[in-house]
């Protein structure tokens, strides 16, 4: 026994020096990514007067003259602010198509999507797109990690006096400081063989989550780095965390999972989660660049790029408001030895001021021909221009160059023109919304077994408990339902809708618009609260459902409060897309139950309406 445990204990020593020794090789290879980062970080903040030194540290710029002005008019903060509320718009409609057309199928992708909106707000999914997105922003890249939490979810007992909970999944936003792959060069997640995590965290909290104590230092949170005095990036009695995560291979056939601080070894095993295609167990990172670089892990940030215009910017405007000092000041030439230079240097000319001069000598006076050169203020629009090219936002609202635009569709036009520069992000962040469904929709396949409560709002904020079997079977097939909302303005979409109402294409046969269209138009129109049917329709096709179910064991009659058309197109859906597994009894009891439905339709219709009048 004390051998194995020496040998246990040389092993997990060992491992634990060879995590630490890779990680220190990958953050001193990505030390320069860092740096950018940092001076993204500084420029966005207003810290303006810094660079990247010759040992790549941030340096700050050398001062000038002590009459040199040395202001910051920081354009990239809010054209960063433009750019983000762009991107909120982006809310993608997400659905799950089914494997085949079988009916089990079709009933495992509705609860798959109800399962997903259930996560979704668990996880305040917005939220977490909108911190991801921050940093995709600001330093070009940004993360997602998505775990599966035991301790997540519902309580359903206990065991050994601890609660026991049915689990959840786990949706953060992780910052790129915290990624270091295996290779630099490799331009997806899948293409990496491992990834570390790494992130600062206090000792009480080590302690608590992995049940070790280590030794607590300063330690700075970009870096991963000792630090030695204080700071907002300092965190105190703290130590680095470095998780490695490893895909599988063929001597780690399940992949592992390596997790060490304070050089030890705090966890081993395996790579817990099933969460790649057919099932492969693969890294729970998902990347979202705001800009793609060929040949590059990391992505480049639009601040990166505004930079050198920024300093440029900067520069003009105060070389601007010293010329406009000279100007409102004056600027005296005097004959040496005719007054008193360091009186006149303290006090400068205040009104009133008596100006003795020596006799003989000549009188002092201002200089002549000082004047603003247009130099300055074409330098000054040029670089606003560029501001606009580079970053892909302009006001076209308040631009004086739009006012004599008297036409709105050439307003319109142009505030495309300026979506169409953000669709390549924008579409990052859709696909992040996909992948992250895809890849709850594969941990609930793992980890959900039998039947699971799922509590989700619908389209009308209406809370809703249901009970969803075969989660474990269902499709991970997650597509986007709608086009990217950058592509039209919410005033083009309008237009589309009534031109398509106009033309007749969202009527039935007979022409007219059928209730459940009517409800997804008014929704579409921001109009939902107007429909006096509040999602009457949705409910129509839930109860249909519910019925066929039924129908497959016993008869059932029309009751008095559903409406026909949607009964009638539930069930004969239901019965073309089982006609085959249908056996003569059950499609009898199906044919009874439509006909008996337009029966009841036919004499709805031929009845004359009748109004009573009550005093």
């Amino acid at each position: 026994m004390d051998k194995e445990k020496r040998e246990r204990d040389k092993f997990m020593e060992e491992l634990a020096a060879e995590t630490q020794e890779d990680f220190e090789a990958r953050r001193n290879a990505r030390l320069a990514y860092e740096r950018q980062w940092e001076l993204n970080m500084n420029f966005l903040r207003g810290n303006q007067y810094c660079g990247i030194g010759a040992r790549g540290e941030i340096t700050e710029g050398a001062e000038g003259y002590y009459w040199q002005q040395r202001g910051v008019f920081n354009h990239i903060a809010p054209l960063m602010e433009s750019r983000m509320a762009r991107f909120s718009r982006i809310s993608p409609v997400l659905s799950v198509r089914p494997r085949t057309d079988d009916e089990a199928e079709i009933s495992g992708a509705k609860a798959a999507e109800k399962a997903l909106i259930s996560a979704f707000e668990r996880a305040d999914i917005n939220e977490v797109v909108r911190k991801a997105t921050v940093w995709s922003e600001t330093c070009g890249s940004g993360f997602y990690k998505v775990l599966w939490r035991e301790d997540g979810g519902e309580k359903v007992g206990e065991a050994d006096g601890e609660s026991v909970y049915e689990g959840e999944v786990s949706i953060t936003a992780v910052s790129p400081f915290e990624i270091f792959p295996d290779n630099l060069f490799a331009e997806k997640v899948e293409d990496c063989f491992s990834i570390i995590q790494a992130r600062a965290m206090p000792v009480r909290e080590i302690k608590r989550v992995y049940g070790q104590v280590v030794p607590g230092e300063k330690v700075d949170v970009y870096s991963l780095s000792p630090a030695s005095g204080e700071g907002a990036s300092v965190l105190k009695d703290a130590a680095v965390v470095i998780e490695k995560y490893e895909k599988p291979s063929e001597t780690f056939p399940l992949g592992r999972v390596i997790t060490v601080a304070g050089g030890k070894l705090l966890y081993y095993g395996t790579l817990p989660y099933k969460n790649g295609e057919n099932g492969a167990r693969t890294f729970p990172f998902i990347k979202q660049d705001s800009v793609a670089v060929a040949g590059n892990f990391f992505g480049a940030g639009i601040i990166e790029r505004l930079i050198p215009v920024q300093r440029a910017y900067n520069a003009v405007k105060n070389r601007k408001h010293e010329f406009l000092n000279r100007l409102s000041m004056g600027v005296m030439t005097v004959e040496e030895g005719s007054v008193d230079v360091d009186d006149l240097q303290e006090e400068g000319l205040p009104p009133g001021k008596i100006l003795v001069y020596r006799q003989g000598a000549a009188a002092p006076e201002m200089m002549r021909d000082l004047s603003m050169p247009a130099d300055f203020n074409d330098e000054e629009d040029k670089l606003i221009n560029e501001f606009v090219i580079i970053s892909g936002v302009s006001d076209v609202s308040s631009s004086s160059s739009n006012a004599r635009l008297a036409s709105g569709s050439a307003l319109e036009i142009l505030m495309e023109q300026d979506n169409e520069r953000l669709l390549l992000p924008a579409e990052e962040i859709r696909k992040s919304y996909v992948e992250i469904a895809r890849q709850v929709i594969r941990l609930y396949a793992q980890f959900s077994a039998g039947i699971r409560q799922i509590k989700y709002t619908d389209g009308n904020n209406k809370t809703h408990i249901t009970y969803a079997e075969g989660l474990d079977r269902c499709s991970d097939d997650v597509y986007a339902e709608n086009e990217n909302e950058l592509l039209y303005s919410q005033s083009a979409k309008k237009d589309m809708i009534f031109k398509l109402y106009e033309s007749g294409l969202l009527g039935d046969d007979s022409g007219k618009l059928r209730p459940s269209t009517k409800e997804k138009v008014l929704s579409l129109l921001g109009y939902k609260d107007l429909d006096y049917r509040k999602g009457l329709s949705e409910l129509q096709e839930e109860k249909a459902g519910r019925e066929n179910e039924k129908l497959l064991k016993a008869e059932v009659l029309p009751d008095e409060v559903d409406d026909d058309a949607v009964h009638i197109d539930e069930h004969s859906r239901f019965v073309l897309s089982e006609y085959e597994t249908l056996g003569e009894s059950a499609r009898a009891r199906f044919y009874a139950h439509i006909k008996a439905h337009r029966e009841r339709q036919k004499a709805l219709s031929a009845a004359p309406e009748q109004t009573t009048l009550q005093l």
